[in-house]
């Protein structure tokens, strides 16, 4: 049987359906999808099934105009079949709303997501994309549009098992110090939380950053307001003394649960306050009867990824993909605005010899 490709606004009792066929998807539930409508995204339930009225597949899709671009976001792709049509009509529903960026995500995704590649580039010629892999030049040597394809590692927990028989030694070592210094924490909602979350994952974001790794800014305020007011997203904080030592994000979905964002202050981490927010976030969805805690993704070999792993966390590998559709133009003067904002010296090597930095004074 042939697929059948529905693009549908999504309406409560759309976005209902979707998120009781992925009841361990937290990407796919209506307070999340609220979020995004919050913070000034249109969103999209993309579905792929069959002429007999099957649904094979489904997820959420938002749209938003960002500068030059405009920008579409699938943020956790379903499991697809290898010989699916679902990226030739994705890749016709970019063009009918002019889609110019497409960021193509696998939070949350069941392990072994694929997004196809042809001739070395995601989602080249079999599915009628034809993008360059990476930097704007195909095998040709052509100068082409812009495609960044990349494999990740997101972490797992079971919590049908026994979670302190999965915790390492070391891990249990960290909690135990965590509680003889005094360290609580404290589950909630509030608003007011919010400027406390973001401080503690700039001081994670400046430790990885100091060890030589590329590290993406604290995201805005209004993201996290917008998934706590929905319901979609909660706080768990650890507390001494009045203050916030660690901090972390979760999103919810009927079975399973996802960490979104987390940080910890230096005074968290010498006494081990990270370690016991895990624990204690573990322990909790595991007695409201929650399947699975995604621990969120880690680069191999690197501490994050140990840090995972020591509570007993399984690997599910993934990809991911970001790519460019729209004119060249639009694509160079993107790029020299992030290049503005990020590092206006590396700017000035990128342009032509013939331009000096004398001539731009």
């Amino acid at each position: 049987m042939s697929d059948l490709f529905l693009a549908l606004p999504a309406s409560r009792s759309v976005i209902a359906e979707l998120s009781a066929s992925v009841p361990a998807n937290p990407f796919a539930t209506l307070g999340y999808f609220e979020s995004r409508r919050q913070t000034g995204w249109t969103s999209w339930v993309l579905v792929q099934g069959n002429t007999s009225g099957e649904v094979t597949c489904g997820c959420g899709a938002f749209m938003k105009r960002k500068g030059l671009n405009r920008k579409l976001e699938i943020p956790s792709l379903p499991a697809l079949p290898d010989d699916t049509s679902f990226w030739v009509d994705l890749r016709a529903f970019c063009r009918r709303h002019y889609v110019t960026k497409l960021e193509l995500g696998t939070f949350g995704s069941p392990p072994g997501v694929r997004i196809p590649a042809v001739g070395g580039c995601p989602l080249a010629a079999k599915s009628g994309f034809g993008w360059a892999r990476i930097h704007g030049s195909d095998q040709c040597g052509r100068r082409s549009r812009h495609c960044m394809h990349r494999t990740r590692c997101e972490w797992i927990l079971d919590l049908d098992l026994d979670i302190d028989a999965q915790i390492d030694r070391r891990h249990k070592a960290h909690i135990k110090k965590a509680r003889r210094a005094g360290v609580v924490v404290k589950r909630g909602w509030s608003i007011e939380a919010v400027s406390a979350h973001r401080a503690m994952i700039g001081n994670s974001m400046e430790r990885r950053r100091a060890r030589g790794e590329e590290v993406p800014s604290v995201g805005p305020s209004g993201e996290f307001v917008a998934l706590l007011q929905s319901g979609a997203g909660e706080l768990y904080q650890a507390v001494s003394s009045g203050e916030v030592l660690s901090s972390g994000l979760v999103l919810r979905s009927p079975n399973a649960a996802y960490f979104h964002t987390r940080g910890t202050s230096p005074e968290g981490m010498a006494i081990g306050a990270s370690h016991i927010v895990v624990h204690s976030i573990m322990t909790q969805l595991k007695a409201e009867g929650m399947r699975t805690f995604n621990i969120g993704g880690a680069d191999e070999g690197s501490g994050l990824e140990r840090f995972k792993k020591r509570f007993g966390a399984s690997p599910a590998h993934t990809e991911s993909a970001t790519c460019y559709l729209g004119p060249l133009w639009a694509q160079d003067a993107n790029r020299a605005v992030e290049l503005l904002r990020s590092d206006w010296r590396l700017l000035l090597r990128s342009l032509p010899r013939r331009v000096s930095s004398r001539s731009l004074r």
